[in-house]
């Protein structure tokens, strides 16, 4: 029987089914920011629709069927990346990264959380590399100081960022960045006093004005297509800009294929007649139960969390990171990200 994306209850799903199942969709799906998938509807998953099936800027292995059928693991410790493989596995870890459950631990640039590290992540690295030069800036702060790891650590937060924002549609960066976080101690700043984020809101409005001042005066002196090609790709990503700053970086993500090997059991994309004779594996993953956690914590949970963060460790103390933002400027912080991500056929800097 032909699938149909009208209200009447379909084949094999009473109405009373239908409207427990729209209940699960919605209640699964909680937590995920808008825009980020498409907006999906109880047909969508009836139907199996491509826009269901398939999520492009989600790796295949951990598509919506995944999703909703582990939504009761991955809110285990309320949608929170866990390190230990014993607690939370690798694939649960990475579908929270990937489906942005967790405001501090994701690559978008929307909460204040992530542009605050990001932010420190790009002063820490330049000050990193001012140590590494004999003429470094009179005045700059050196007794602040990241080890290798820390840098290399920071470095593929920052091209995993790079690689949301400008190539979704590709996950190696992502990948390589999640894999390292799992297994090491290394950690995005998340405990932020209430001084501590009033310092950093007040030091980034300052810090917008002065990115947009260096994007314009980057685009004046080296023209609007050198400027695509080498400083286009960090606006909107990795530093603020206006929107008229955002140029196109002129990368299809169609162009490129992700290195990164997926071993999944049926392609991404099945033709609508094979879907219709075969088992729904939408509806099955929608119709596992999930009772969401409330946001009241026991004494248990809270000691138990706290006893994660235990584990976790900064590449510098916050109050370190804080100053480096401080005493770092744009036309500073630009330089080292063109060395650090330069642009196609320019060179490969070390990592």
């Amino acid at each position: 029987m032909p699938c149909r994306t009208s209200t009447e209850p379909l084949s094999g799903t009473s109405q009373d089914e239908q409207i427990h199942l729209l209940v699960l969709l919605k209640t699964k799906l909680q937590g995920i920011p808008s825009l980020h998938i498409p907006s999906l509807t109880l047909p969508d998953i009836l139907c199996s629709t491509t826009r269901a099936s398939h999520i492009p800027n989600i790796p295949p292995d951990i598509q919506l069927p995944f999703f909703l059928r582990n939504r009761h693991v991955i809110d285990q410790y309320h949608g929170k990346p866990v390190k230990d493989e014993a607690r939370q596995s690798t694939d649960i870890t990475r579908a929270i990264w990937f489906w942005r459950l967790d405001e501090a631990r994701q690559f978008e640039r929307f909460h204040d959380t992530m542009r605050w590290n990001t932010a420190m992540f790009i002063a820490l690295l330049t000050l990193h590399d001012f140590q590494t030069r004999s003429n470094h800036p009179k005045g700059m702060q050196m007794t602040i100081g990241i080890n290798a790891a820390a840098c290399r650590f920071i470095k593929q937060y920052l091209a995993a960022v790079l690689e949301h924002h400008n190539t979704p549609l590709l996950f190696d960066a992502r990948e390589t960045f999640i894999k390292t976080w799992k297994n090491g101690t290394w950690d995005l700043y998340t405990g932020f006093r209430a001084s501590q984020k009033k310092l950093l809101k007040n030091l980034m409005k300052k810090l917008t004005k002065d990115w947009e001042k260096e994007l314009d005066s980057a685009e004046s002196n080296m023209g609007k297509e050198e400027y695509r090609i080498r400083v286009a790709q960090f606006a909107g990503s990795l530093v603020p800009r206006r929107r008229e700053q955002d140029i196109s970086t002129g990368t299809l993500p169609g162009q490129e294929k992700s290195k990164y090997v997926y071993r999944v059991n049926n392609p991404p994309h099945t033709p609508r007649e094979s879907r219709e004779v075969e088992r729904n594996e939408l509806l099955d993953a929608l119709r596992v139960p999930f009772t969401p956690q409330t946001k009241e914590k026991t004494r248990d949970q809270r000691n138990e969390s706290y006893e994660l963060e235990e584990d976790r460790n900064m590449v510098t103390g916050l109050r370190n990171a804080i100053e480096a933002l401080q005493v770092t400027r744009p036309q500073d912080m630009l330089p080292v990200l063109m060395h650090l991500f330069p642009a196609p056929g320019m060179g490969q800097a070390s990592t």
